[in-house]
């Protein structure tokens, strides 16, 4: 019961004081100098960020897979010369079969890999710059 009172005294302080006090009027400019000033807040909390896959990487990566289907597309089996030397042999009972001597890559498909793999690359550049202007703006 001491609370409500309490709170009854806080509220009859809070109208008097209320009452005393002269209403302010915003200026013109109100809104566009604060609008102004969190811009310029935004501004200088800009983070540059630099990409985990460097450009000569990425030059790397598209040769060795270039390399890679050039190789298949001349229609030899990629695993024909994989042989274990006699050296390297733990035991001569154990044999190896060319499970892969009979795998060959048709023109068709090679050239499917190539454009999807292309297009993926295109993708990649196109997001890139997208994010990097919705960074910026």
């Amino acid at each position: 019961m001491g609370e409500n009172k309490h709170i009854e005294e806080l509220d009859a302080f809070a109208k008097k004081y209320v009452k005393d006090v002269e209403q302010e009027l915003p200026t013109f400019d109100f809104t566009s100098s604060v609008m102004h000033k969190i811009k310029e807040v935004e501004m200088s909390s800009v983070y540059k960020t630099t990409p985990l896959i460097s450009k000569k990487v990425w030059v790397l990566l598209f040769s060795l897979l270039t390399i890679c289907m050039v190789y298949v597309s001349k229609g030899k089996s990629i695993f024909s010369s994989w042989k274990i030397p006699e050296k390297f042999k733990i035991s001569t009972k154990i044999e190896f079969p060319d499970l892969f001597q009979g795998i060959t890559v048709s023109n068709t498909m090679l050239t499917a890999c190539f454009f999807f793999t292309l297009l993926i690359f295109i993708q990649i550049y196109l997001f890139k710059n997208r994010f990097e202007k919705d960074l910026n703006s």
